[in-house]
């Protein structure tokens, strides 16, 4: 655990230290978010160790509040009349996008590691994107149109597409690891799991939503909408822990049901977090930055350029199919695949399940090179992530008038 006087020192700090390095990053064209992860690499273990791995560890809850805030925020952009607009050719995209990361990782790593169990497991981890690092690029930029409202639906369901392929692979590998295994690997029994929390999450967030939809009407402060949105938010937080269900779905259906019953409330919700939420996001990349480990990217530097190499393309690949053959607008069918390198959250707390019950079958040393792995390459991506999303969103022309601004 941190001490409160090093808990103060560190939320004022990094904030201060960030913004400095951000600055820097702002100078040499690359987004906000890349300053604030190497700010977090700086005071981290990796460099001066002013914060140790097991006080960044303690600091989870910061991670669990921001991945519900980018979860309301992405359901608040997800107007059910512009998505029908878009309808199969979301579908398309993100079940190509998804599968292409998954079905490339998994060979790449089977071949490279001799263990086809284990690839398949990264395979599945690789299928997630992280919102996080995309929308603060989009928030920056303030980047609108056809390809920024795609992009918010598929990371939307991307992550849904993540648990499912995970649900399924995860158990298959268990039994090519070991038939005979105690561990219960039954794909039905995984499925029914997943299907349970899904549900869970969707029916508290679609409940939650709409009554927030009424108590909205009767509150015109901006004081008093912020103090009931956070609430919300941090109910839903505790929800999700308790349930242990998804905290980015549970408020991502939460904002759905708000901004397409209330649009004009919606609007002023997401407004005013948004004036408030600023430092939580600083705190939450610098965070990203503080678990960089220079040993494990030494000791698994070839793995790490196979595995982002072959996620990339995945990624890309699948984007650009999706989008050729559902006859999708030029710039989404170039762009859009580069704005989706990002992954954190979901292939964190995935890996943390599957390390979990790896360590359970007594294969310790799969589990940490599973975990080890991830961490490192989880920190390089959200590194490389934003500065490819922001060439998205500048190329197909979204965000040009931003960057003009700053000549």
């Amino acid at each position: 655990m941190m001490s409160e006087h090093m808990l103060l020192l560190f939320l004022g700090g990094s904030v201060i230290l960030s913004l400095i390095i951000a600055r820097g990053a702002s100078s040499l064209k690359t987004p906000l978010i890349v300053g604030y992860i190497v700010a977090g690499a700086i005071v981290g273990p990796a460099v001066f160790n002013i914060i140790t791995k097991e006080q960044v560890d303690s600091l989870n809850i910061i991670n669990l509040i921001v991945l519900s805030l980018i979860g309301f925020g992405i359901g608040g952009e997800l107007q059910i009349s512009e998505i029908k607009k878009l309808g199969k050719q979301i579908i398309m995209i993100v079940l190509l996008e998804a599968l292409g990361a998954f079905i490339l990782v998994s060979v790449a790593s089977s071949i490279l590691l001799k263990n086809v169990p284990l690839g398949i497991i990264f395979g599945a981890l690789a299928s997630a994107t992280a919102p996080a690092g995309t929308v603060e690029v989009i928030k920056q930029y303030k980047a609108k149109g056809s390809l920024t409202t795609t992009l918010y639906a598929v990371m939307a369901f991307d992550d849904i597409l993540a648990l499912i392929l995970y649900s399924i692979s995860f158990p298959v590998a268990m039994i090519f690891m070991d038939s005979a295994s105690s561990v219960d690997v039954s794909i039905g029994t995984a499925l029914l799991h997943a299907g349970k929390d899904l549900g869970l999450a969707i029916l508290i967030g679609g409940v939650v939503g709409y009554i927030l939809t009424f108590v909205f009407r009767y509150v015109r402060s901006k004081l008093n909408i912020l103090q009931i949105s956070l609430a919300v938010i941090l109910i839903n937080c505790g929800l999700s822990e308790l349930l242990d269900i998804s905290p980015i779905m549970l408020n991502m259906v939460m904002g759905i049901v708000l901004v397409n019953r209330e649009k004009l409330i919606a609007s002023k919700v997401f407004t005013t977090l948004g004036e408030w939420s600023p430092p939580m996001y600083i705190w939450f990349f610098v965070l990203i930055g503080a678990h960089l480990n220079l040993k494990l990217i030494h000791d698994y530097w070839l793995f790490i350029v196979v595995y982002i190499v072959a996620r990339s393309f995945g990624k890309w690949g699948g984007t650009f199919l999706g989008a050729t053959i559902t006859k999708a607008e030029k710039k989404i069918r170039n762009y859009l695949g580069l704005a989706l390198f990002s992954q954190a959250g979901v292939a964190v707390g995935l890996a943390l399940a599957a390390a979990k019950v790896l360590h359970a079958k007594g294969d310790h040393e799969l589990a940490e090179y599973l975990l080890s792995s991830i961490t490192a390459t989880t920190f390089i991506v959200m590194l490389i992530g934003p500065i490819f999303a922001k060439i998205a969103l500048l190329k197909s022309g979204e965000a040009k008038h931003i960057e003009t601004k700053r000549k």
